[in-house]
């Protein structure tokens, strides 16, 4: 992080004149008082089930030999993952009383933070241990984290296997007050037939990752529903359910596997909701992609425009459908420049057959319109199904959020990047230095006074108060944000309306 020890964060912050939000910062969590919650929500033989059960990835964790991690591929997960240097700075990630004694002194106003010893909870095999171990971890947090609330918000987990289980807990961290939740990446699920050879399968594959939109096994569609009828944004964190096993690669470095991690779940998820139409069925609500940074976000929407410029359905038909060839202008071109290539004596029928045979045509699928789902007619519509309600959390030392704001992104959009202290993790070694680290940002001229503002603050006010007018109501920042709020409706920048 770049340090700025001449002023304080408290006096950073008095020198912005706005709020600053934190969207992603992480509790370290008490798990003995936790657990008796998850008993509670569990019952006994539930709870002895769960408190036996040995996940993939602790094992993992307990794996040190490096020939064994070879053999297996186990690979190297975290490992002295908590700074230790400030014990203040460890008491301030488990008791809420201290965090929110000390959040002014940190130069932020109101902090939305994040499971760390529960994540992993949304990929519980079992269904009944799944949605019961959400539940007693967000009976947890509300009870623990409410009576801070004007400052602290704690996000509740929502496992997504089925929709069923989604809009269950939706439902239940509604009513327990909860005004955050957050969904995992993806979920795997099995491979109904898998074929055996098959070059796009790693041999004896058996699951696939299931990104919620695009080809979805379900219809999730009734859980965006939930969520706009409850007025939650849609967060999505790496680490609620399945890891990405693609980059968990490396059996002897936990650096190797993670960098780059979070943008590998996020990027895929995003495509999904994106080419699946999400946006466009759902323009009310939300969506943010949590410690995952914005560059990889600029080059999805780059790389999908143009795509959409050479593939849409127009463009299709105009430039790659096969029965459009002047076969007669290619035979005679191959007539005249193909001396020495083409056997002599074909009649120009068989020279067009063997002419043929060289074009990339392969099987189109039942619908050839790939962009279906979007349901658009030029690409100002598809820039604004991207850009209005994706939303990117991005940690205080990401000088890529800057990317956010270039004029070289697609159709020179802005897109809306936020500010994520991502404390009581590794990366953050010491709490005060995240404020500091993040206004160099605007101190080194990378972002203008007003995008800095919209990255610190704005942002994360239209983030969760369009799907949720209240959601400020009683926090420390209720006036800002109010008026913020009240701006953005005359233009309709709360969401996608």
């Amino acid at each position: 992080m770049t340090a700025e020890p001449r002023r304080t964060p408290r006096e950073i912050r008095a020198e912005l004149g706005h709020p600053v939000v934190d969207v992603d910062g992480h509790v370290l969590e008490f798990m003995p008082a936790a657990m008796p919650y998850v008993r509670e929500s569990l019952g006994e033989e539930l709870y002895d089930q769960y408190t036996a059960l040995r996940s993939p990835l602790k094992s993992s964790m307990s794996v040190s030999d490096v020939a064994t991690r070879r053999d297996t591929r186990h690979p190297q997960l975290g490992w002295w993952a908590s700074p230790v240097n400030n014990p203040k700075d460890i008491a301030t990630s488990i008791f809420p009383s201290l965090l929110h004694e000390r959040v002014e002194e940190l130069g932020i106003d109101l902090m939305v933070l994040f499971a760390t010893n529960t994540m992993g909870s949304g990929g519980i095999g079992n269904e009944d241990l799944r949605r019961g171990v959400c539940r007693g971890f967000n009976e947890f947090f509300a009870n623990t984290y409410g009576p801070y609330r004007d400052r602290l918000l704690v996000a509740g987990m929502i496992p997504m296997v089925t929709p069923e289980e989604a809009i269950a807990e939706l439902e239940h961290c509604h009513d327990i007050g909860l005004k955050v939740v957050t969904i995992p990446h993806c979920v795997m699920r099995p491979i109904k037939n898998p074929q055996p050879g098959s070059p796009f399968l790693w041999p004896n594959q058996t699951h696939w990752l299931d990104y919620f939109g695009f080809e979805s096994e379900y219809d999730y569609d009734p859980v965006w529903a939930k969520f706009k009828e409850l007025g939650f944004a849609v967060c999505a964190h790496g680490g609620v359910g399945a890891p990405p096993p693609d980059f968990y690669s490396a059996v002897t470095s936990w650096m190797y596997n993670h960098i780059g991690s979070f943008a590998a779940m996020m990027y895929p998820l995003c495509k999904s909701l994106f080419l699946g139409g999400v946006t466009k069925r759902f323009p009310d609500v939300n969506f943010a992609f949590m410690e995952c940074g914005v560059a990889w976000a600029s080059s999805l929407l780059a790389d999908t425009v143009e795509h959409w410029e050479r593939r849409n359905i127009t463009a299709l038909w105009e430039t790659y459908d096969p029965s459009k060839l002047d076969r007669a202008a290619l035979v005679e071109l191959a007539k005249q420049y193909g001396q020495g290539l083409i056997p002599e004596g074909l009649s120009d029928d068989e020279l067009s057959t063997m002419l043929g045979s060289v074009l990339l045509t392969g099987m189109p699928p039942d619908d050839p319109d790939e962009f279906s789902a979007l349901g658009i007619e030029d690409e100002e519509e598809l820039r604004d199904l991207f850009v209005n309600t994706f939303y990117f959390g991005c940690e205080s030392d990401d000088r890529t959020a800057a990317f956010a704001y270039s004029d070289a992104n697609a159709f020179g959009a802005h897109l809306k990047p936020m500010f994520s202290s991502d404390i009581s993790h590794f990366d953050v070694p010491e709490m005060s230095k995240v404020m500091p680290s993040a206004h160099s940002l605007l101190r080194d001229g990378l972002m203008t006074e007003a995008q800095f503002r919209d990255f610190m603050f704005e942002n994360a006010v239209r983030l969760h108060g369009g799907p949720n007018p209240d959601f400020f109501k009683g926090t420390a920042i209720e006036k800002e944000a109010g008026e913020v709020l009240a701006a953005a409706a005359l233009t309709g920048a709360t969401s996608g309306s």
